[in-house]
């Protein structure tokens, strides 16, 4: 895979991250509750595995220094893949946004500092059913942020089919988000 320089480009604009103190984080997802007519609030970004999340569409990192970073899935090089805005307005609307600063996943960076990002890229070919010509795309698929105690935290612009599936499926208008390389590498979000 041969990496333009649109693509270099978003891994440098990637590496912003680094050295960023991470105070808060939260979850947006779209507003259930106001689109079903149900004012019960509850999130739902949980799945069935204790330290995996599921979010329709971005996580916001909050840095010591005042910068709001959205990372999102995006399409901005594929239909599907990961974004990235530093204090910029989100292209998302009517949203509910829930602090997850003290959940499993995130409650140990809180406070400490992103030392290194790796984004990974994949590589789709697609074909038009009509004329049957073939174009192939390369997209941001998972990024992770490796924090100065040690935690790591990978995203990638994925999601379970089912609810109750063990693997995760890229090409999705979805973020998976966990602090489990494990866990990550099971459920197939990244390679």
């Amino acid at each position: 895979m041969i990496l333009k320089k649109v693509h270099r480009d978003f891994e440098n604009y990637i590496k912003h991250l680094i050295d960023k103190t991470i105070i808060k984080v939260e979850y947006a997802e779209i507003d259930y509750q106001k689109l079903n007519g149900d004012f019960n609030e509850k999130p739902y970004y949980f799945t069935h595995f204790s330290n995996l999340d599921s979010i329709d569409f971005s996580i916001f990192l909050y840095s010591k220094t005042n910068e709001k970073i959205e990372i999102y899935w995006d399409d901005n090089f594929f239909q599907f893949g990961l974004g990235m805005k530093i204090n910029e307005k989100s292209d998302f609307s009517d949203f509910k946004i829930w602090d997850v600063s003290n959940n499993l996943i995130w409650s140990g960076i809180i406070g400490e500092t992103i030392e290194n990002v790796k984004l990974n890229w994949e590589e789709v070919t697609t074909t038009d059913e009509k004329n049957g010509k073939s174009e192939t795309f390369i997209y941001p698929q998972d990024i992770s942020l490796k924090f100065s105690n040690g935690i790591m935290v990978f995203i990638s612009a994925a999601a379970f089919l089912n609810e109750h599936d063990n693997e995760v499926f890229g090409m999705c208008d979805n973020l998976t988000v966990t602090n489990n390389e494990e866990l990550a590498r099971k459920t197939k979000m990244i390679n």
